[in-house]
């Protein structure tokens, strides 16, 4: 009786098998989830292996998963083909794709229908049985850190399937690995390949076994997206069953601005299309597909994005990082602006004002708005020249002294080298022996050197990278630090007739750019007759370029044109073109040419002279190569 309940159920299968399958000579060994997940990759033909972006990618390619930017759940369902009405196909799936770390996702699929009836082995019915198998999977992706040929993701899935027949079920684990690549020099380019059931779920109803087949899944995909923020899909796949014929798969998608998508695609039996509605994260999609001799199936599929995206978490944590950055360095500061004011405390108390004021320098470049520093500061100052005060008082000079000794403090405290030197060099002047104003003198002139140091390398790279007024702005602020500095008015005075030459070159180059436009614009007018207008452009022309040639030629021509001749020109042009008829008819061709060319001097477009003078010279040579030839 188990024996003929269990052939009765097997037929069951096989039947829901077939229809999904929709392939013959499957012999039941492929998936029985070939019709794939999500009504967007079923609309594209099932060509999702090197395209996909969201959670169907779990049956497709798990390398794919790194292509999902937002965390993302989706569900799936149709209602297999109109034959079959009572067999439902679902798809639940969730991804998450980290920041860092990959991407991992889970998914369910499930097909299956009630309804059958069942006989025991004399067939009488025993009522009413399901069939039902479904599919757990288990994914994760990591790009590889090797960039140098492009972009390298690998991904894999352990599948758990179970299979149930009335009261006989059986379950067992698969793997997939995928693989996603692409490549550097080809924009927009992906391709992927899924190693789909590489070990195949093992399941045993009764005393049958059955191993899923492994399927290797070859994809090509290429996206371009608008300015205006839409995109257009293009992509391809090969599946190569192990025991079945080799499938092609294509499919495309529009989508305008991520809020309408139009899909056609082919399945390598039919044809396939869809369409798509987004709105604020949230996606439906539906899909359509056929079989021959069972029907048509619509499915339907519902995904929402249900978390902030891969690029905003990289953005926040590179905030985080910046902020924890600035904070480490606030404490740095902090505690090197408090031992520099410590430091300047006990150098106080022992009257060494002036290396104390250093210190608090130092502290206030950390922190330019330490008040205690500022504080300090001012106190010290004061002690600085209330002891420069009484140094100086008992003399009369003191106060110029002590007023230059102020200002020199104030500028070099304020860092305003080039005035403090100045001061110091007038407290010199009233007391060369004052020890203190060349101590300062002298850290004075160390400052302005690191600063004519800093310009001069400046200087130096922008006069190397042909930014030629930059350099000599800077080499005139080194001259202003240090007028008498020999290198500064050398690069000045060598970048300033660089800079001459320049323009002067530039100058010339213009006027014979203007000139060839002249006599363009000239020749043109000449040629429609527009002979006035000829001849002021040639003056213009002349003034620019007084020893061109052609435009004198051009000149004469022009104003000939609006000149008549005279009778005295044209007794003279007779006579000429007469003596150059007899020199013709005597064979003495250069001499008419010589008579003829004179007529061209009063007439330079008399077309007969010019085609006689042409006749003229060509009996010439012909004459010549005879004589050559005896």
């Amino acid at each position: 009786m188990m024996k003929r309940l269990f052939v009765i159920l097997l037929g069951v299968f096989l039947l829901l098998s077939s229809a999904l399958r929709a392939d013959e000579g499957s012999g039941g060994t492929g998936s029985i989830f070939r019709i794939g997940a999500g009504s967007r990759a079923i609309s594209l033909g099932g060509a999702f292996t090197a395209v996909g972006d969201d959670p169907s990618v779990l049956f497709y390619n798990p390398a794919a998963l790194r292509l999902n930017k937002y965390p993302r759940v989706m569900l799936n369902h149709i209602q297999l083909f109109s034959n079959f009405s009572d067999a439902a196909y679902d798809f639940a799936g969730i991804v998450y794709p980290s920041a860092r770390a990959g991407a991992i996702g889970l998914g369910f699929l499930t097909v299956g229908t009630g309804g059958i009836r069942a006989f025991d082995e004399f067939s009488r019915e025993t009522g009413e049985i399901s069939y039902r198998e479904s599919e757990g999977i288990l994914s994760y992706a990591v790009k590889l850190p090797w960039d140098y040929f492009g972009h390298f993701t690998v991904g894999s899935s352990i599948k758990v399937l179970n299979q149930r027949v009335g009261d006989y079920s059986d379950t067992g684990t698969g793997l997939d690995i995928g693989f996603l690549y692409e490549p550097p020099y080809i924009e927009h380019l992906i391709l992927g390949c899924n190693l789909q059931d590489i070990i195949g779920a093992e399941t045993k109803l009764v005393s049958v076994s059955e191993r899923v087949d492994r399927t290797l899944m070859f994809g090509a995909g290429y996206r371009y997206v608008f300015s205006n923020g839409s995109s257009l899909i293009l992509s391809s796949q090969l599946n190569a069953p192990k025991r079945d014929d080799k499938e092609i798969r294509f499919g495309a998608e529009f989508i305008f601005k991520n809020m309408f998508a139009v899909r056609f695609g082919y399945d390598s039996e039919q044809i396939t299309a869809g369409l798509g509605f987004g709105l604020r994260g949230f996606q439906l999609d539906y899909g359509y597909f056929s079989r021959q001799d069972v029907g048509a199936s619509h499915p339907i599929t519902l995904s929402a994005n249900i978390g902030s995206s891969v690029d905003e978490r990289l953005r926040l944590a590179e905030e985080r990082k910046k902020r924890e950055e600035e904070e480490y360095v606030r404490k740095v500061f902090a505690t090197k602006v408090s031992k520099h004011i410590e430091e300047a405390r006990k150098l106080s108390a022992s009257d060494e004002f002036e290396n104390a004021l250093d210190e608090l320098k130092i502290a206030l470049e950390y922190d330019p708005n330490n008040k205690e520093a500022k504080r300090l500061l001012d106190d010290v100052k004061k002690k600085i020249i209330s002891l420069q005060e009484e140094r100086t008082k008992t003399q009369e000079k003191a106060i110029l002294i002590n007023q230059h000794f102020k200002l020199g403090l104030k500028y070099y405290s304020s860092n305003d080298y080039l005035l403090a030197k100045a001061e110091w060099k007038n407290v010199l002047e009233l007391d060369p022996q004052n020890k203190k104003a060349k101590e300062y003198l002298d850290k004075t002139v160390a400052k302005l050197n690191e600063q004519i140091s800093i310009h001069r390398l400046k200087a130096l790279e922008l006069e190397k990278r042909g930014k030629l007024t930059a350099a000599l702005s800077e080499w005139n602020l080194i001259k202003m630090l240090e007028p008498e500095n020999a290198e500064a008015k050398d690069s000045i005075e060598r970048i300033t007739v660089k800079l001459d030459k320049l323009r002067k070159q530039y100058k010339v180059t213009a006027e014979k750019l203007k000139a060839v436009q002249l006599f363009e614009e000239a020749a043109k007018a000449f040629g429609e007759g527009r002979y006035n207008r000829s001849i002021d452009l040639l003056r213009e022309l002349l003034l620019l370029d007084p020893q061109h040639v052609e435009a004198r030629k051009l000149m004469a021509r022009a104003k000939r044109k609006i000149t008549p001749l005279t009778d005295e020109e044209k007794q003279r042009i007779k006579q000429l073109y007469i003596a150059g008829m007899k020199s013709f008819t005597q064979d003495r061709y250069e001499e008419a040419i010589a008579q003829w060319r004179k007529i061209l001097l009063i007439d330079p477009d008399n077309e007969s002279v010019i085609e006689n003078i042409k006749e003229a010279r060509d009996r010439l040579s012909r004459m010549q190569s005879q004589g050559e030839g005896k």
